[in-house]
C-alpha cells in the first residue's frame, strides 16, 4: 500500500514560497521552536530579499505549544521593529512572516554556527580564549545596540531577558548576532505540590536573580550582563571539560553539569521561598558572598587557564595575571546585586575588549618553549608558517581599514562616533593579531639565523 507524503512548503505573507535547502537536512531543536534551513522560491517579493537558492532560516512553532506559540509573535514584533531601522540591525535580518493572522514562523538570516558551536571547533587552536573574548565583546555590543533601540521601554521589556550560548550567532559574513528575542518572565510556582516538594523546577542556567524572582528590574542592562557573564563560564568549562576528555552531555551547556555555584546558590534561596521579591527590589544580603563568585565557581575558571602559556616561571605569572582579570569580570558581572554589575552593556564590551587586548599582548610575551633545541629545518619552517600567518592578518587589517572608510563615507556622521563599534573593535583586535605574529616571525627568524650560524660552525 503506498502513502502520499505533503510536500514541505511554506507561504509567507510577502507571497513568497519556502522549501527545504537541497542536501542535507538542517535542523535545530530549541525549547520552544525549530529552526529550520530553507530557501525562497521563484523571484524576490516584497521583503523577501533572499535570492532563490539562498539559504534562510525558517523559525517554526512547535504545534500545539501555546507557550511557543505566544512566545513566536512577540519575537516577531521585534524582529519587524528592528527591521523598520534599516541600517545594520543587532539581529539576524527579517525576511518574511509565514501564518495569518498569528504567526506560526519567521523566516529570517542564516547563521551556520551558535557561540557554543564554533567554540567546540576553536578551542583547542593556540589563540581560541582571545578569539573568544572578542566575540563575547562582539555580543555585548549588539546587547548594547538593542538596549539602545528599546529605551523608550522599561523593566524586562526594554532587556533581551534570554542570553544564552544558542542565542548568540555568527552570520554568514563573520558578525555575530544575537537572537531569542520576546522571553516572557518567570512566573513564580503557585500549584500545591510544588508548595510541598519545595522543589525547583527551573532548569535555566543563565537567567538572571531578578528576573527568576520576578522582582522589579531596575537596571534592563544588569539582566543581560548577568546572563552573558553566565555565558562565559559555561563556555570556560566546556574547554577545560574537553581538555579533560570528559564526556559532554547531549544538551550541551543547557545541561545542569554547567550550571554555576552562584546559580545554584540563587536557586536555593528561591527553593525556600520563592515570592519573597515579586514586583519588589532584589535583596542581595538575601543570598551568601553576593559581591564574589564562590570558590567553586574560582576554581572552574582557575583550571580553564591553567597551563594556557605553558609551565616556565613567567608563563605562570601571567597566567595568574590573566586569571585575576578574568575572574574580576565576572565577579562584577554576575554580582547578585543589580545596580554592581555592568549595567551599560557599552562598559561590558569595553571590558571584553581590554580582556582580549592583553591576552593578546601576555601571549606575545610569553615565549613557549626554547628555541634553540629546535632543528634549523624546523625553525624555517615555523618561520615560514609565521610569515605566511602575518600576511594574512596583515591583509585582513588592510580590509578592516578600507571598510571602516567606506562606513565612515557612506553613513552620516552619528552623534557619538563616526565609526560603528564593531568596526572599531574588529580593526584593534586585528591590528593586535597582527602584531603579535609579526613579532613571532622577527623573534623566530632571529634565532633561525643563530641556529644556523651555530649549527655550521660545529
Amino acid at each position: 500500500m503506498t502513502t502520499a507524503t505533503l510536500p514541505m512548503v511554506w507561504k509567507g505573507r510577502s507571497g513568497r514560497e519556502y522549501v527545504p535547502a537541497p542536501g542535507r537536512t538542517r535542523l535545530r531543536y530549541g525549547e520552544l521552536a525549530t529552526v529550520r534551513k530553507v530557501v525562497g522560491r521563484g523571484a524576490v517579493v516584497g521583503t523577501s530579499e533572499a535570492d532563490e537558492g539562498i539559504p534562510v532560516a525558517l523559525k517554526l512553532w512547535r504545534e500545539g505549544d501555546e507557550t511557543s506559540l505566544d512566545r513566536l509573535q512577540q519575537e516577531a514584533r521585534i524582529l519587524v521593529e528592528l527591521a523598520s531601522r534599516g541600517a545594520e540591525i543587532p539581529s539576524p535580518r527579517l525576511y518574511d512572516l509565514v501564518g495569518d493572522p498569528l504567526v506560526t514562523g519567521v523566516v529570517m538570516e542564516w547563521c551556520p554556527v551558535d557561540v557554543e558551536r564554533w567554540w567546540r571547533d576553536k578551542l583547542r587552536e593556540p589563540d581560541a580564549l582571545g578569539r573568544l573574548f572578542a566575540a563575547l565583546a562582539d555580543a555585548a555590543t549588539r546587547l548594547d545596540e538593542y538596549h539602545e533601540f528599546r529605551k523608550g521601554s522599561s523593566g524586562l521589556d526594554a532587556a533581551h531577558g534570554d542570553v544564552k550560548p544558542t542565542n548568540i550567532l555568527l552570520s554568514a559574513h563573520g558578525r555575530w548576532l544575537v537572537s531569542g528575542f520576546g522571553a516572557p518572565p518567570f512566573a513564580p510556582p503557585d500549584d500545591e505540590v510544588w508548595a510541598d516538594s519545595q522543589m525547583v523546577v527551573a532548569t535555566e542556567n543563565f537567567v538572571a536573580p531578578e528576573v527568576l524572582f520576578s522582582a522589579r528590574v531596575q537596571y534592563p542592562g544588569s539582566v543581560d550582563c548577568w546572563s552573558l557573564g553566565a555565558t562565559l563560564f559555561a563556555l570556560l568549562k566546556l574547554k577545560r571539560m574537553v581538555d579533560d576528555g570528559a564526556p559532554l552531555p547531549f544538551n550541551g551547556t543547557a545541561s545542569p553539569r554547567f550550571r554555576m555555584e552562584r546559580v545554584g546558590k540563587v536557586f536555593e534561596v528561591f527553593g525556600r521561598d520563592p515570592r519573597r521579591f515579586v514586583d519588589r527590589d532584589l535583596d542581595a544580603q538575601a543570598f551568601p558572598d553576593p559581591l564574589v563568585l564562590p570558590e567553586e565557581d574560582r576554581r572552574t575558571v582557575r583550571d580553564a587557564v591553567r597551563g594556557l602559556f605553558g609551565a616556565s616561571e613567567d608563563a605562570l605569572a601571567r597566567e595568574e595575571e590573566l586569571y585575576e582579570e578574568l575572574v574580576g569580570l565576572l565577579d562584577r558581572a554576575m554580582s547578585i546585586d543589580p545596580a554592581h554589575r555592568f549595567t551599560n552593556l557599552r562598559d561590558l564590551a569595553a571590558a571584553f575588549q581590554t580582556l582580549t587586548r592583553n591576552y593578546l599582548a601576555i601571549s606575545a610575551l610569553v615565549v613557549q618553549g626554547p628555541l634553540s633545541a629546535a632543528s634549523p629545518d624546523q625553525l624555517a619552517r615555523e618561520l615560514a608558517v609565521s610569515q605566511r600567518r602575518a600576511g594574512q592578518l596583515a591583509a585582513r587589517v588592510s580590509e578592516l581599514e578600507a571598510e571602516i572608510v567606506r562606513l565612515r563615507s557612506a553613513t552620516p556622521t552619528p552623534s557619538r562616533s563616526g565609526v560603528p563599534t564593531w568596526a572599531s573593535q574588529l580593526g584593534w583586535v586585528g591590528v593586535a593579531l597582527g602584531a603579535m605574529f609579526l613579532l613571532q616571525a622577527l623573534t623566530l627568524g632571529i634565532t633561525l639565523v643563530l641556529t644556523i650560524l651555530i649549527w655550521s660552525m660545529s
